[in-house]
């Protein structure tokens, strides 16, 4: 019978490969692009940056971080939250990007912080610079969850919030 004179190993650790930071979706500006095509989302690189062109299902709501804020709160509480991005300016902006799920009135009214964006306009995303700062997820999209909020959700709680707010 052999016996060991050596102490037993203890359990090899895992080592995990560097993660990038949270909400970012790559590390160089290829694996982004392509990362953000994975979703099924139709990016363009431009001298301005990464743009997603707004289709016609694809909407965005932009207002005031301090309304942008509390509507993604909601939005989360009400398991509605999508991709929200963080534009950084002298007057931070929050989008919120949608899916038009239904015909909109010709002359659709929002509150007047609150803007409505449709095709054939564009959205940065991250990591896109502005004169102010980078843009980042405010709430990210993931592989597991990329589906956006009907438009009419984001909207009837950014009008409650807003109306609250003044």
């Amino acid at each position: 019978m052999r016996t060991s004179t050596q102490p037993p190993r203890a359990p090899q650790a895992v080592v995990q490969p560097p993660q990038p930071p949270e909400g970012s979706f790559g590390r160089t500006l290829g694996e982004v692009v392509a990362n953000y095509r994975m979703l099924g989302w139709r990016v363009n690189v431009t001298e301005q940056g990464v743009l997603l062109p707004l289709g016609p299902t694809t909407t965005a709501l932009v207002m005031p971080a301090r309304i942008g804020s509390a509507v993604l709160a909601e939005l989360r509480a009400r398991m509605l939250a999508g991709p929200t991005l963080v534009i950084p300016s002298p007057q931070e902006n929050w989008v919120f990007l949608a899916e038009l799920v239904a015909l909109l009135p010709a002359q659709l009214r929002t509150p007047s912080e609150i803007r409505f964006v449709r095709s054939p306009s564009s959205i940065v995303l991250p990591p896109t610079m502005t004169p102010y700062g980078r843009v980042r997820w405010a709430n990210a999209p993931s592989f597991s969850r990329h589906w956006l909020p009907p438009f009419t959700a984001v909207l009837a709680v950014a009008r409650t919030i807003a109306s609250a707010a003044n």
